[in-house]
């Protein structure tokens, strides 16, 4: 299980907020490793006992914990059977919202990442107005209510992906692919009919899928991952995950992998600048290198994507060649960011882990003089797929949870989740 984080260390110092601290240290153990017993909780975190027994009971009562009894090979011991802690996997739920054009999907997650509902809403959005998204998303949160009362749980939050940037204060939305300026997304979802008391976040799509990914990984999980996802919407996006929280920057717009320069009088991109990532290994960039543009007009950006990577798993030489150009480009811009954030692991996500096979031989070329000399660094391919951005949106929604449990009002007594497993 490794070492866990002493229970009082960066804690603030009046009780109420100790306690707090603590019960979240217990939430994320939970989360993280499974059933626990109370004995395996005091080593992990240098509580006393009577510390572990109080934090596990408040839990209890809120019906974040229950009692599971047994394990693996408890059943062939003589004497009464271990009693071990579990979270309850449905009293807290977040509600992910991805935002198209032409349509907003939500899903309804639990804390323990259990899909319970999806849905979604048509829209209508004009260059530069944000139309009836808002409305759209008022529509979604209220069916999530409903849900999570059938299921007993709290709806804490609801969480909007987006394809551009967003302020550092997850409230306003940049993005050039809806002609939008800083617009304050949340105070109009609240103004459509959400409560105010419930948390709406915006977060970027790529940020929160580099969260998910994160989360997927094997335990221990990478104290600094790098993420970087190729998408026929939006392009190159990506992430940077330090221990388990995405790293936004002082203003909210960091991680911007796609834009990291290449080539600083290269081609134009997108965003303003000149030689960014995007526009060398963006999907268009990479249907020009293999000429299938006309194939991308005809038939749209999709298939012809789709057409370029069978032209891969054929091994015809033109694909092959953009492909194996595109991992060195990508080497290059990973090369300067480890430089400054010094990841253990870069994991490719949407079509750049279908390329995986193609790009690494350049990744690795490019990164050998850093990580020869410095420390190895970890290539994976993503494990979620089109999902991630949503599965991430709802895992930061739930954040707030596992960082301070006493959010979660106490059950009446009758009601307390007690049985055991």
């Amino acid at each position: 299980m490794g070492a866990m984080i002493g229970a009082g260390r960066d804690a603030a110092a009046d009780p109420s907020s100790l306690r707090s601290h603590n019960l979240g240290i217990v939430m994320r153990m939970l989360r993280d490793h499974g059933s626990l017993s109370r004995k395996e909780i005091e080593h992990a975190t240098g509580m006393v006992a009577a510390s572990v027994t109080n934090l596990v009971a408040d839990l209890h009562d809120r019906g974040l914990v229950r009692d599971a009894r047994g394990g693996v090979g408890e059943a062939r011991r003589r004497g009464r059977p271990r009693i071990l802690v579990e979270a309850v996997p449905d009293r807290c739920v977040a509600l992910a919202v991805r935002v198209a054009r032409t349509r907003v999907t939500a899903e309804l997650h639990s804390s323990a990442g259990l899909l319970l509902d999806s849905s979604s809403r048509g829209v209508t959005v004009a260059w530069g107005q944000p139309g009836d998204i808002a409305h759209a998303i008022a529509d979604l949160v209220t069916r999530a209510e409903a849900r999570a009362a059938e299921h007993g749980a709290v709806l804490l939050a609801c969480v909007v992906t987006m394809p551009g940037p967003v302020g550092s204060d997850n409230r306003i939305a940049d993005t050039a692919e809806f002609g939008w300026g800083h617009l304050e997304l949340v105070n109009l979802i609240h103004a459509a009919g959400v409560r105010r008391d419930l948390a709406v976040d915006v977060i970027n799509d790529s940020n929160a899928a580099a969260l998910a990914e994160h989360a997927a990984l094997p335990v221990p999980r990478p104290p600094v991952m790098l993420y970087v996802e190729g998408s026929v919407g939006a392009g190159i996006g990506g992430g940077v995950v330090a221990d388990g929280r995405i790293l936004t920057g002082g203003r909210g717009y960091g991680g911007e992998l796609g834009h990291v320069t290449v080539d600083w009088r290269g081609r134009a991109c997108v965003c303003g600048a000149n030689g960014c990532l995007a526009a060398y290994i963006g999907p268009e960039a990479l249907l020009t290198s293999a000429r299938l543009t006309d194939h991308a007009q005809m038939a749209g950006v999709q298939a012809a994507m789709d057409e370029f990577r069978a032209r891969l798993d054929r091994g015809e030489k033109r694909a092959v060649d953009v492909a194996i150009r595109a991992g060195d480009i990508l080497g290059a811009a990973m090369r300067s960011v480890y430089d400054v954030v010094n990841p253990t692991e870069l994991v490719l996500g949407g079509y750049l882990a279908g390329m995986r096979r193609w790009l690494e031989p350049g990744l690795q070329l490019q990164l050998a003089p850093r990580t020869e000399r410095l420390a190895p660094l970890a290539i994976e391919s993503g494990r979620l797929g089109r999902r991630a951005g949503l599965v991430g949106a709802a895992r930061h929604g739930l954040t707030a949870m596992f960082d301070d449990p006493t959010l979660v009002p106490v059950l009446r007594r009758d009601a307390a989740v007690s049985e055991p497993a």
